[in-house]
Order: structure tokens, then sequence, then C-alpha cells
């Protein structure tokens, strides 16, 4: 009997855990999957998420550095498509091809800002099923271009069919002229200053806009406390989050 007893008991704690997860299972994670205003898609490794492509309702490829995964059902399910030995950034689409670009560059000009992504590592014809080295010389996948060429894939800010910016809004803890130091990044800013807040505080890293104009705010779980009391709340190395906007852009 005793021996039955520990079977059961071994079969429950590896019940625990989903197969090819890296994530410990947490009693009640603080990311809920929706809000009234998002979806939430969260990542199966404990790794924040650098950047996003795809639509919600159909395939979504995310990069947690090395990695990218895929889904097609909403995030209840990823498989791993890609692991590269650089940090892959984030994923862009030029023409019908994928391509996932290890290189990421901030361009100033004024009181203007951009942050880009640059240099394809990988790429892939079957929407991230599979992913092959990429050893072509498009200027357009390589180059730093110029601040105000169209030929360049922003991640932040983004801008909308209307020509308005949604960029990350950086809160500085020390005060509302501070331009350096610690901040915060409670969600994003538009380009008329209207503020949209995510329902938690996350360290976000990029954004993307899908092909029906919905924002996505990518980054790391939610974040509990800060300086030296700062912690994820659901995960030891910020396991990421993605926020998908329930509404299109004007």
């Amino acid at each position: 009997m005793k021996v039955v007893l520990y079977c059961l008991l071994i079969i429950a704690a590896l019940s625990c855990k989903r197969p090819g997860s890296h994530v410990d299972i947490i009693e009640q994670d603080t990311v809920l999957d929706e809000y009234p205003d998002w979806y939430t898609l969260k990542a199966p490794v404990d790794h924040t998420i650098l950047g996003v492509w795809g639509n919600y309702n159909k395939t979504v490829v995310i990069s947690t550095g090395s990695k990218l995964f895929r889904t097609s059902d909403q995030g209840k399910h990823w498989e791993q498509v890609h692991e590269s030995t650089a940090t892959l950034f984030g994923i862009v689409q030029y023409q019908d091809t994928l391509f996932a670009m290890n290189g990421i560059v901030n361009q100033n000009k004024q009181a203007a800002y951009q942050q880009m992504l640059i240099t394809a590592d990988n790429y892939s014809v079957n929407d991230g099923k599979s992913w092959q080295r990429y050893t072509g010389g498009n200027h357009v996948l390589y180059d730093i271009p110029e601040y105000g060429s169209a030929d360049k894939f922003l991640i932040n800010p983004i801008v909308t069919p209307g020509k308005d910016t949604y960029g990350i809004n950086r809160v500085f803890l020390d005060g509302p002229n501070a331009t350096t130091g610690t901040y915060n990044t409670p969600g994003v800013i538009t380009s008329t200053g209207r503020r949209v807040d995510l329902p938690q505080l996350h360290q976000i890293q990029s954004l993307f806009l899908d092909d029906q104009q919905r924002l996505y705010v990518v980054g790391s779980d939610a974040v509990c406390g800060s300086g030296e009391a700062f912690k994820f709340c659901n995960s030891q190395g910020g396991r990421g989050v993605v926020y998908v906007s329930k509404n299109s852009l004007p």
C-alpha cells in the first residue's frame, strides 16, 4: 500500500510541471490572461521577451534572447522553433519573409528619439515554423538607415496609419525634469502626450503593430518593489509578457 502511495505522490509531483517548460509554476499569477483592454501572452521560459511578430488570432513568434518560440493558439502552447548563438532582439517582416534581427540601434535628432532593429540573422518563409541562416546582402536588412528613411524597422516608437506615434513611457524616478538615471516604464505615451498605462508595472522592451493595427507591448514579468526591494512578481528571471490591445489604434 505504501508503494502505491509513493507512486501516486511522484506522479502528482511530476504533473506540476509542463513538459518543456522552464518557468516555475506559482500559486497565483498576478498577470491575468485578459484585461478589459488587453490580452496577454506569457513566455514559456523564465526570460524577458525582447521582440514579437504576428497576429494574436493567428500566429505569434517571440524572441526571448537567443531563442524563438511560436504559438498558434494565443499562447496556450508554445513551440521552440529556433536557437541562435546571438541575441535576437526581434522579428520583422520584409515583403513575404520573416527575419530574426540580432542588432539594435538608437538614433536621436534634436529632441526626437527612435530605436530600431538591424542586421538579419535568420529567415523564415513559413510564418516562423522553421528558420535558416540569412547570407544575403540586402542593405535594408543590414545597414543602419538614415534617420528619416522609410526603410527601417522601428520598435520604439511605432507609427500608426494616422501618423500618430506610440512610444515607451520612461518615468524617471529622480523627478519630472530628469532625463537620466533610474526609470520605470508604466506603459506607452503618444505623440499628443496621452498616456496608456498597463495594468501592472513591467520592464518594457519594445512595441509592435500587427496587420489589424493592434498594439503589442513587449517586456518582462510584472515588477514588485523597487530599489533594494526590487523583484519580479511571478518569476526569478523576469518571465516575459506581451500585452495585446483589443482595439485597433487610430
